[in-house]
């Protein structure tokens, strides 16, 4: 079992590494106002929604 300690660190390393691959890709792709403005800020979201979750032992368990 992991300690909350140890699942915060995971969460945020986690955050870390998918959100500068999106904003990484975020400026590399050609300008697209779908992928701008709806596919990354959605993708966030969801690597965000997702961390959270095994912050609080909602998966994984």
């Amino acid at each position: 079992m992991l300690s909350k300690y140890q699942r915060g660190l995971i969460s945020l390393g986690y955050l870390a590494i998918s959100w500068s691959l999106l904003l990484w890709l975020h400026m590399n792709i050609e300008p697209n106002v779908f992928a701008h403005m709806v596919a990354i800020p959605v993708l966030m979201l969801g690597t965000g929604v997702s961390a959270w979750r095994f912050y609080n032992k909602h998966c994984c368990e």
